[in-house]
């Protein structure tokens, strides 16, 4: 069997939860599958990739087409995806993008969530024109196989679009184990302060900043409290965020705020393990990619209580209201005091991160499509 897997979206330059979800599902395909041929898409006018796949049943196929050029080719059926990798029995996209194929081939595509559809006040007009471009409706109907990542999502894409529930498979995305585990020598750790000149105690925000993942509301959670923990900010910047950088230079705690910016993906490990806790208090995902990795390291979570984050972080973490800064504060403080607590989340978190191995995810994905019918 031919399987072309699209990686356009490791083009953007920086690695988030769809960039992680594609990296680690590839690996974990390649590494598993010995017998099925992989043909890997590539697209960048630019850039190279930025992950290299040894594997004797793959190959990389990239052209050097501008994107805008090439997803309006795709859009207009100028120009099928088979004309750059050849006849293939699947087209695997991790990420949904522009695409046309021949009506023979066969299209499994991964849905982390459809925010903009169902939040998109959260979006900026470049964002909601961009998915409107997309046309999830057309692309679910058109897909043979849909990877949701979440029960939550697969009910949103059936409440959405009314897509049939048969097509629609749950396959929660997979985490390397072999980085984001407990264990990270203390010389790592040391070296990885002194880089960022963090201080001793904190709390992580790690995620981008926009107005969906809620900072907002956490700096006002930050500004009740009174201990020595600092706030740490990490991640790349998103849109429609000038209210939010506005608060942090106001913020009457701003001295115990530290903005780092994107983190480098081989320092997110030490950064997460460094910290008191991750606090993810996002209004909406479909997932939520770093509650794992910090319950894989050892980290306590507290993370918002809708959406799929229940069903990510189970009772392993403290869930909280995130329209409720008081709640996200006591929660924080929580883990600052209650020294039970913390010791009781770590150890449900480590094995609540178990269940999202990548090697499982990957089996789930190739199952799925070396038995479709």
């Amino acid at each position: 069997m031919k399987i072309t897997i699209d990686l356009r979206s490791l083009s953007s330059g920086s690695i988030s939860g769809v960039e992680n979800y594609t990296i680690n599902t590839v690996e974990g395909l390649l590494a598993l599958d010995k017998k099925n041929e992989y043909s890997l898409f590539y697209n960048a006018f630019d850039t190279g990739l930025s992950v290299d796949y040894h594997y004797i049943n793959s190959r990389l196929v990239r052209t050097k087409i501008p994107n805008k050029i090439l997803n309006i080719a795709f859009k207009l059926g100028l120009v099928n995806l088979e004309k750059f990798v050849g006849n293939t029995d699947w087209v695997f996209m991790p990420n949904l993008n522009q695409f046309s194929l021949m009506p023979s081939t066969r299209l499994a595509l991964t849905v982390h969530d459809i925010s903009p559809v169902v939040a998109p006040e959260f979006y900026n007009l470049k964002r909601r024109t961009w998915h409107w471009f997309l046309n999830y409706k057309k692309a679910f109907d058109r897909a043979n196989l849909i990877f949701a990542v979440s029960e939550y999502t697969k009910q949103d894409i059936i409440t959405q679009f009314g897509i049939r529930e048969n097509k629609i498979k749950v396959v929660h995305p997979g985490l390397d184990t072999e980085i984001y585990k407990p264990q990270i020598k203390e010389q790592a750790l040391r070296e990885l302060r002194n880089l960022l000149n963090l201080p001793p105690e904190f709390f992580l925000f790690l995620n981008t900043i926009e107005p969906r993942k809620n900072l907002e509301n956490l700096l006002k959670a930050f500004e009740m409290l009174s201990g020595p923990e600092y706030l740490v900010i990490a991640g790349r910047k998103g849109w429609k965020n000038k209210r939010i950088f506005s608060l942090i230079e106001k913020s009457k705690r701003r001295k115990k705020i530290i903005l780092l910016g994107y983190v480098q993906e081989d320092q997110k490990p030490a950064l997460i393990k460094m910290s008191k806790a991750l606090v993810y208090p996002s209004f909406y995902e479909g997932f939520g990619f770093q509650p794992v990795e910090a319950m894989a390291l050892g980290v306590p979570v507290i993370a918002s209580q809708v959406t799929a984050l229940p069903e990510v972080v189970g009772d392993a973490g403290v869930l909280v209201n995130p329209y409720n800064p008081l709640d996200i504060a006591r929660a924080m403080k929580g883990i600052v005091e209650e020294k039970s607590l913390a010791e009781e989340l770590v150890l449900k978190g480590l094995e609540r991160a178990g269940v999202f191995g990548r090697e499982k995810s990957a089996k789930k994905i190739l199952d799925y499509l070396e038995n479709y019918v």
